[in-house]
């Protein structure tokens, strides 16, 4: 059965669902879903569909914003930003729904 770790870094408290193993006789943590700031699987169960829409409409409206610049904008540092922008939360919001999918088989089985 896992359980809830809590790590500190750089002053802020994250979360991770972490499993102990024995490995040539010496106890070893295996982390199973970095939980980020949730304390409890059911939050982040709760919480991160929402967070992954949220990063998906900042997506699409940095895309809208790039698109209003204009084609020729294409080579323009505002332009490349928004791009930026919107792929970064694209992949943030990937990443997130990843570690959902992965929550979720993990209760299935009994193990979060």
């Amino acid at each position: 059965m896992a359980f809830v770790r809590t790590k500190t870094i750089d002053g802020g408290e994250y979360y991770q669902l972490v499993e102990s193993r024995r490995i040539d006789g010496k106890p070893r943590q295996k982390v199973l879903v970095h939980l980020g700031r949730h304390p409890t699987v059911d939050e982040a169960l709760k919480e991160w569909p929402k967070e992954a829409r949220h990063l998906r409409r900042v997506a699409a409206k940095e895309r809208k914003t790039a698109e209003s610049l204009g084609e020729g904008a294409t080579d323009t540092g505002l332009y490349r930003d928004s791009m930026r922008r919107a792929d970064s939360a694209d992949k943030r919001a990937d990443a997130l729904e990843a570690n959902l999918e992965k929550l979720k088989e993990l209760r299935n089985q009994g193990r979060a």
